[in-house]
């Protein structure tokens, strides 16, 4: 699996992991996303809003 690249674009995660069937639920401070799994559950994700993410 290739390593998360350092100092990525906030933007470019958010779209990717929109990709990988997550939906953006809220954003001010921090950027929530969730995706629903095929088993009724749900997964929460929450990152913070910054131009750019670390690994």
């Amino acid at each position: 699996m290739p390593k998360f690249p350092i100092d990525a674009p906030n933007r470019r995660v958010v779209k990717t992991l929109q990709t990988l069937g997550f939906r953006l639920v809220r954003e001010g401070n921090h950027i929530a996303m969730e995706r629903q799994n095929d088993d009724g559950t749900s997964t929460p994700l929450t990152m913070p809003n910054h131009p750019t993410l670390k690994s």
